[in-house]
């Protein structure tokens, strides 16, 4: 079984790099081309994201799409209401007036207080 000690020492050797003569100047030239470069990305990808947004919505307006999408979300939410206003009156008159209805009323209350109040507490 070979010593611990020799094993660490070992493992640290190879997992240590041997110095060159010229690793700093190595390591100058690779981070001057680093910073270099991203100047020019920068300003080459934002330009491209400024044409393709300009296009999109030149296209948006063009296609009259957001006429048609005021005219779906009006229809939708005319659906939407009804069928909201129709499930309340059903389930609303459905429920029997007994004590723990009124119970379970009286706990949601609450809790939607409580949950207010500490929004409040939150925002202060």
């Amino acid at each position: 079984m070979a010593e611990r000690n020799f094993e660490f020492e070992l493992t640290r050797l190879f997992g240590e790099a041997p110095a060159m003569p010229d690793s700093e100047v190595f390591t100058y030239e690779v981070g001057e081309r680093l910073r270099r470069g991203w100047g020019w990305r920068r300003l080459v990808i934002g330009g491209m994201g400024l044409v393709g947004g300009v296009i999109a919505g030149l296209q948006l307006l063009g296609g009259g799409v957001l006429e048609r999408l005021d005219m779906v979300s009006t229809q939708g939410g005319r659906v939407v209401t009804g069928a909201i206003l129709d499930a309340a009156a059903y389930n609303i008159a459905a429920l029997p007036m007994t004590s723990d209805v009124i119970w379970l009323a009286a706990a949601l209350a609450a809790a939607a207080i409580v949950f207010a109040i500490t929004r409040v507490v939150r925002e202060f």
